[in-house]
């Protein structure tokens, strides 16, 4: 089998890509590992980033452990679902076996944040800020995890002339995958024959690039709990419109040609884009309510400040009356005491002058008596 990508408007020639490699006889899947070092790059962002905002990083670590199960359950049930035909009549191994493939991403988002609500609801923890955090790991595990589907020759477009154009062998791909138009289109490089189409893993690569970079700026500026997350949701959900919209090996929905991802995404970012735009609105106007008010009681207690430094003033005006008057009440105590000693001195003086007065009338009177019976 020719195992061989090319890119042939940018000039590359990938001789030879192999899907999986053998490891002490066992062979391992490309697409595994790079899920499985996406996961753990995601869980490690997501430790680091706790700790980086003083909370508790093994609470995270068992809400992304949790949401990890559930995700992987959650994406294989999802693709075996709308997989049905190819399933049917199949054993549970075969079901079960998810080293070829065989994930849906929505499938593991939405039962991955089922299974996180819960064990916040369990914990009673904050499910919106601690998604904020988690939602980012997932996004640093897609990027990482998406080219699992290059190796697989997986999760490619219709035919294309584009600068992007990518070839892969027609005997690398399954003949459902082979749309008429690229029948029409083949290509024939050295005796082998290529399909030429659109690389939409690497067009999801650098869209969830681009969201990473944009959520990392915006969490520093996010209003509410949990907006990271449905802004995550949001914008994940606007690029797998475009990206569903040209894949052709898709998921479908049951007897129609509509690829079920395609009204997923559209209601998914609809949705949490008028959530997201709604609560930060809201968040904006009662923040600025809570500082009009804030800025209210300041005025308030600023006034009552001001009152009471005005009722010290008054007091210690008091005061210094207070003191004033008792300064006027001791200079007339210490007047008081200085006349008593003058009076004393003015009535003990009276009284002796009346004393010497009626002691000089009392000599006076038996000489005139003696004066009289000599007359007589």
């Amino acid at each position: 089998m020719d195992m061989s990508i090319r890119f042939p408007n940018l000039d590359i020639n990938l001789g030879h890509i192999a899907k999986s490699v053998s490891v002490f006889g066992f062979d391992l899947r490309i697409y595994g590992m790079l899920i499985a070092a996406g996961m753990l790059l995601g869980i490690l962002f997501i430790e680091l980033q706790a700790r980086r905002q003083n909370q508790n990083p093994n609470l995270y670590l068992g809400m992304t452990i949790v949401s990890l199960i559930g995700g992987l359950i959650g994406a294989r049930l999802y693709y075996v679902a709308f997989s049905w035909d190819t399933f049917s009549g199949q054993s549970w191994k075969a079901v079960c076996d998810i080293r070829n493939g065989g994930l849906a991403i929505y499938g593991g988002i939405f039962a991955g944040a089922l299974f996180g609500l819960i064990f916040c609801r369990i914990f009673r923890l904050s499910f919106g800020r601690m998604a904020d955090i988690s939602c980012i790991g997932l996004l640093i595990g897609q990027i990482i995890g998406i080219w699992g589907n290059f190796f697989n020759r997986a999760s490619f477009g219709e035919y294309t002339e584009s600068l992007f154009a990518m070839q892969i062998p027609v005997d690398a791909v399954r003949a459902s995958e082979i749309t008429k138009t690229m029948q029409d289109n083949l290509k024939t490089v050295n005796g082998s024959v290529y399909i030429q189409v659109h690389p939409l893993f690497f067009y999801e690569f650098v869209w969830c690039l681009l969201l990473l970079i944009v959520l990392l700026i915006y969490s520093r500026r996010k209003k509410y709990q949990g907006e990271i997350f449905t802004r995550y949701l949001a914008g994940y959900g606007l690029g797998k419109i475009a990206i569903e919209w040209l894949r052709t090996d898709a998921l479908y929905i049951p007897h129609t040609k509509i690829p079920v991802s395609l009204p997923v995404s559209v209601v998914l970012f609809v949705v949490c884009a008028v959530m997201a735009t709604t609560r930060r609105i809201l968040s904006k106007k009662r923040e600025a309510i809570r500082r009009r008010r804030r800025e209210e009681s300041y005025g308030t207690e600023e006034k009552h400040s001001r009152s009471y430094e005005d009722m010290q003033h008054y007091e210690s005006v008091q005061d210094e009356f207070r003191d004033i008057l008792s300064g006027v009440d001791q200079k007339a105590d210490r007047t008081d005491t200085k006349e008593e000693p003058e009076q004393k001195d003015q009535k003990t003086s009276e009284t002796a002058e009346q004393q010497n007065k009626q002691q000089s009338g009392s000599s006076e009177m038996p000489g005139d008596q003696q004066e009289a019976g000599q007359t007589d």
